[in-house]
């Protein structure tokens, strides 16, 4: 039977004050910036206009989210241009809108509820406490993330292992920035699909449990609404495939309750799906269609190594701890063979697809951000490289080392965040360094901009 997922265990305490963190940040950031900036913005804009369109205009017209609530001008849609069904086309899935759908209702509620008594709300979709609670949805989806890549850490390494690589994920990595700064992107959510989908699949690798197949499903179809490259973690399916070898020596009643669990599986996953199909019939007139018009794959020139070491938001460049990572996992062969393949397949699909989109720096960005939904594996590779030197002379040094990365990762964040470098071109790493030293007066500076 599957794992009980138990998200609150040991390290709860440190969950609850990083959680804490985290919603004060966004709780000032709202508060200062709703007007200008707020937390909805960037690529959120065009994933949150499906459930505003659909609760406050009673549609899936998005021109007016696009024109009247885009105060920075953020890259959305063309809101001029229309399909063959007269809507403005949106490429983005629907998988955050559903998961803010209980945020967005609870802030509908009280902004109605506060514009009855007189208070200063418009139920518009975009006021303060619309902006409030969809960041804390994706905080929350965020934590829940991190809860699983623990309890997937715990399933092969020690607890307080487990415990110091998920943080280094959550602080060392671009989780931190997209959890702090921008945590209405979709990334936040596709950790928390991706993490749960891994973690339920790597339970009892031989069992044909009909909860376990249909949490497969209904995981693996959620991860693929957030973001579609995510469907190549299906990867991480191959060992429950392993019994078709052995079809011959099957039993009758065990290939039936095989066939029971996969027909769950498919069933669940095609009903998740269901409502991007509905979307895409609503505005384009298909069923099944690529959104992404006029932007692709070049799969026979991938930028392999730009994407790992660019100084244009390279996965290792910006975020170095990785590397140590991508070594541990390789030690990790030696003790998990079967695991340590097939994440191994997992993260080469990624850094495959990602290499060869055709903006494979992905835009205004802080590192590799579409390599977030590999957290797991990057928290394994961690964990298991912190076993490895455990017993070395060099365990303090390490230690040492480590904290300097969630040092150096929280204040590059920083930097991105305030202005100090650019969000869309190539960093000059000299000037991030020189930047490091300058960074108390910038951020005082910006702080004082703020209150003017």
């Amino acid at each position: 039977m599957i794992e009980k997922i138990k998200l609150i265990g040991t390290g709860s305490w440190i969950v609850f004050i990083f959680g804490l963190f985290l919603v004060s940040i966004l709780t000032i950031k709202v508060i200062f910036t709703h007007n200008v900036i707020g937390s909805i913005g960037s690529d959120a804009l065009g994933y949150y206009a499906h459930v505003r369109s659909i609760f406050v205009d009673g549609d899936l017209h998005f021109a007016n989210e696009f024109l009247e609530f885009n105060p920075r001008n953020h890259g959305v849609p063309d809101p001029h241009k229309r399909t063959m069904t007269d809507h403005v086309p949106n490429k983005y899935t629907v998988g955050p809108a559903i998961l803010w759908t209980p945020f967005f209702i609870t802030a509908h509620l009280l902004t109605m509820l506060g514009e009855y008594f007189g208070l200063p709300l418009k139920s518009d979709g975009y006021t303060v406490l619309y902006q409030w609670f969809i960041g804390l949805g994706s905080i929350i989806y965020g934590l829940l993330g991190l809860i699983l890549i623990y309890r997937i850490c715990t399933f092969f390494f020690q607890k307080h292992v487990a415990l110091i690589s998920t943080s280094f994920v959550a602080l060392g990595t671009n989780v931190f920035y997209y959890l702090t700064n921008e945590p209405t992107m979709s990334h936040a959510m596709s950790l928390f699909a991706v993490s749960l989908f891994a973690f339920i699949s790597i339970q009892d690798t031989e069992d044909y449990d009909l909860k376990q197949m249909f949490l497969l499903g209904l995981s693996g179809g959620l991860m693929i609404l957030i973001r579609p490259q995510n469907a190549l973690f299906f990867v991480l399916m191959v060992p429950k495939l392993s019994w078709i070898l052995n079809i011959g020596s099957s039993s009758i009643e065990k290939f039936r309750q095989r066939m029971e669990g996969w027909g769950v599986l498919l069933f669940t996953f095609t009903m998740v799906l269901l409502p991007q199909f509905i979307v895409w019939k609503i505005l384009y007139g298909h069923y099944l269609f690529y959104s992404y018009e006029g932007e692709g794959f070049n799969f026979m020139n991938p930028h392999l190594l730009d994407t790992l070491f660019s100084a244009r938001h390279g996965l290792i460049s910006w975020t170095p701890g990785i590397l140590l990572s991508l070594a541990g996992l390789i030690s990790f062969y030696k003790i998990e063979r079967r695991f340590a393949l097939i994440f191994s397949i997992a993260f080469i699909l990624q850094w495959y697809i990602n290499a060869s989109w055709h903006c494979w720096w992905f835009g205004h960005s802080f590192g590799g951000r579409a390599y977030i939904n590999c957290s797991f594996i990057f928290a394994v590779g961690i964990a298991m490289f912190l076993t490895k030197i455990d017993q070395q002379p060099i365990k303090h040094i390490m230690q040492l080392f480590f904290a300097l990365l969630i040092l150096w990762n929280i204040q590059f964040a920083a930097q991105l965040t305030i202005g100090m470098v650019p969000g869309e071109e190539a960093v000059d790493f000299k000037q991030v360094f020189l930047n490091q030293l300058k960074l108390p007066d910038a951020i005082m500076e910006k702080f004082l901009e703020f209150k003017k």
